[in-house]
């Protein structure tokens, strides 16, 4: 996150100084603010290659986690971008390392090195296939020995598949793994596929679990390539494009998993006193896009009626969402704001275009108007069993 945040932060500022005219996208101080995008997010596989490999390794009690994340790191590196030998137009030579795998395109690959290169250095110290030295050794270099069997079965196994999909394809591995994967994907990244994972996201959340969270694994490799290709058709100078996984973003605009923040507000208006605590409670969380304490305290978890409006109106909500981006009104984004931010302010820094100011408010009043007569049969049945309770506690 920290790596993501600190590319948009520059790519913001020289986003907003190309709107405003200050800069062109083909002027030297442009470039140069790009420049730490282009060495964050433009490299982040290369630091998930290394976080995952190191992380795993934690996980599975594997000595020198340090040194595997290391060498799944190179190992990414050695698929993704080999080094090449380019000629200039002055006619020298140069050796250059292609960048087009190392972002978010090349995410699925930075996840799947490490994950099978740990284990295949796992099995090795655990089987104790190694290279044997004598005692007379220094310690180092023997552990540096025991070390080249899997590392170099690894360098065989990735460099020998890159070199098969590059003869048999015509396309690196990065490339035939994203086409690979996007065979199951594709139907989920798909307009209707957006309304099922919305769909499964809120049913999920109703039954207790934490429905964003169980859906990240899918969504979050297609949506960090969505964003980082707008992003480099911005800083050409090319208008973002529109992808369904936009939509995803849509859904929880307006107080984050269900659009909470209308609930809350109905909650503070209405007569049970359970409802007017909770809407107290939790209206300051979804103002900034937070749904647990509405979605605890309402309940709306195990909740049917309250489940009904949570599961429809972010459904609701992406489909006009569709409707302006398809009149070409709403504006795809381009930087990826992977953090809280307040209602408005979330669905306007991705693009940065004034017309995505009205997402949320569209989304509020879609929402308020879904919750309503929910709202009305809920508060009635609580006041109800309130005044019970009260007869019986004075009784």
């Amino acid at each position: 996150m920290a790596v993501i945040l600190a590319g948009a932060i520059f790519t913001v500022v020289a986003t907003l100084l190309d709107i405003v005219g200050v800069l062109e996208t083909t002027d030297a101080a442009y470039m140069w603010l790009t420049t730490p995008y282009n060495m964050t997010m433009g490299i982040l596989g290369v630091v998930v290659a290394f976080a995952v490999g190191y992380i795993y390794s934690k996980n599975l009690e594997m000595e020198g986690a340090l040194a595997n994340g290391i060498v799944t790191m190179i190992l990414f590196l050695l698929v993704c971008a080999p080094v090449q030998s380019v000629t200039l137009q002055d006619g020298s030579t140069m050796s250059v390392l292609a960048t087009t795998y190392l972002g978010g395109t090349g995410l699925f690959t930075a996840l799947i090195i490490p994950l099978v290169s740990v284990k295949i250095i796992d099995f090795c110290q655990k089987h104790h296939v190694s290279l044997k030295m004598p005692d007379a050794v220094p310690q180092f270099l023997s552990d540096a020995f025991a070390t080249l069997v899997p590392l170099v079965t690894c360098i065989l196994l990735w460099h020998g598949l890159n070199t098969l999909a590059q003869m048999t394809i015509g396309v690196v591995l990065p490339g035939a793994i994203a086409g690979i994967l996007s065979i199951p994907l594709t139907p989920l990244m798909s307009v209707p596929g957006m309304f099922v994972l919305a769909f499964v996201c809120q049913l999920l959340w109703s039954l207790g679990i934490h429905g964003a969270m169980v859906l990240s694994p899918v969504i979050m490799a297609p949506m960090i390539q969505f964003y980082t290709q707008n992003a480099e058709l911005v800083a050409s100078g090319q208008a973002a494009m529109f992808a369904p996984i936009a939509l995803y973003g849509v859904m929880s605009c307006c107080g984050g998993s269900g659009n909470v923040l209308p609930l809350a507000v109905l909650c503070m208006r209405s007569k049970s006193e359970q409802l007017r605590a909770v809407g107290k409670a939790g209206i300051v969380p979804a103002v900034f896009n937070i749904s647990e304490p509405m979605a605890f305290g309402t309940p709306i978890i195990y909740n049917p009626i309250m489940a009904i409006p949570f599961i429809l109106n972010p459904m609701i909500i992406m489909f006009f969402a569709y409707i302006g981006y398809s009149l070409d009104f709403f504006q795809p984004g381009h930087l990826l704001i992977m953090t809280q931010l307040p209602i408005i302010m979330q669905s306007f820094m991705p693009s940065l275009a004034w017309q995505n100011l009205f997402i949320a408010p569209m989304a509020f009043v879609i929402a308020f108007l879904v919750y309503l007569p929910f709202v009305k049969v809920y508060d009635h049945q609580l006041c109800e069993k309130e005044a019970a309770e009260k007869a019986a506690s004075e009784a």
